[in-house]
Parts: structure tokens; sequence; C-alpha cells
């Protein structure tokens, strides 16, 4: 009985999803994850050349550079979806929804999912932090695999990481936050 209500509450949490962005989803989900844990039990310095990293290191870098093919076609199907002025809308200015989530937020209450809001402009700035990470990751993987070390692109990618790590973090604490807000109502 609690399983399927679970399986209940997270089919309601992904309703308005195409099935491919939900697959996608998960194994992005499931990949960044893979990725932050193998991220310490690394041992990668700036003088760290390519050629004596160890095998978790390996399996870290080989891992982003799949990763990334993968969440260039979710960030595709996201944003054909979404509109790129639906999950940016500061960039013209449109604030609009977003001042309307904050003021619901500030009653202790969860918005609903709009156009332009702070869900939309929240999951785009993820989708930007995500790219990033695994651009950064990318490009340092080629420069040292080729050169032995790349320690400048090694710091901006080890910075770029902590953008995409709170988002995950905050990513599932809004997502459990919605799905006790789902369960309290169900009741």
């Amino acid at each position: 009985m609690a399983l399927s209500r679970v399986k209940e509450g997270v089919d309601e949490l992904f309703a308005d999803l195409p099935k491919s962005e939900k697959v996608l989803h998960a194994l992005i989900l499931v990949w960044v994850l893979a990725q932050i844990i193998t991220s310490n039990f690394m041992h990668v310095h700036a003088d760290t050349l390519w050629g004596s990293i160890n095998l978790t290191a390996k399996l870290h870098a080989y891992g982003g550079l799949c990763l990334l093919p993968i969440t260039l076609v979710f960030v595709y199907r996201v944003i054909k979806r979404r509109t790129i002025a639906d999950m940016y809308p500061w960039l013209s200015g449109n604030i609009n929804q977003i001042k309307q989530d904050i003021k619901v937020i500030s009653t202790l209450r969860l918005p609903e999912s709009q156009p332009a809001g702070l869900a939309a402009t929240v999951e785009g700035l993820g989708l930007l932090a995500l790219v990033l990470a695994l651009l950064t990751g990318a490009i340092w993987y080629l420069v040292a695999s080729n050169s032995g070390t790349a320690p400048q692109l090694l710091e901006i990618h080890k910075t770029s990481v902590g953008l995409i790590e709170t988002y995950f973090y905050a990513h599932g604490g809004m997502a459990l936050l919605h799905y006790i807000h789902w369960w309290r109502n169900k009741v």
C-alpha cells in the first residue's frame, strides 16, 4: 500500500512531463549522483598529471564525457517544450511572475509552476549549471589528457561543479517539499 502511494506521488510530480523527459530526467539524476559520489574519491590536484590519476578519477572523467550528449538532448527537449523566454524571463526583464511566486512563498505556500515563474527560472539555471559543469570538465579533460595538466581549467571545473551540486540538493529538496504537500493533501 505505502509503495503504491510513493509511486502515485512520484507520478504526480512528473505528470506534466513527456515520457522522454521523464526518462532523461531519471537518467541524469542517477548519473549526476554517481558523478558526485565518484568525485569524493578522486585525488586530482592542480599538479596531478593525467597519466597518474586514479581509476575513480578516470571513471568520473569518462562518465562526465558520456553524460554531456545526454544532457544536451535533455536541454533541447526541455527548451523545445518550455521556450527560452519561459526559463530565462529575466533576460528580457520579465520578472512579474517571479515576483508573484515570491509573494506566494512569503505566505509559506508553494506556488503553482507557471511560465516565466520561479520554478521555470530555477530549472533554467539548473540546466545552465549542469551544462557549465560538463563543458568545463570536458575542456579540462581534453587539455589535461593531451598536455598532462591544466590547473586553471581544473579550478574552473571544480567551482562550476559547486553550482550543480547546490542545484542538485536544492532541486531534490523542492521535489521532496512538493511530494510532502501532495501527500498531505491526498489524505
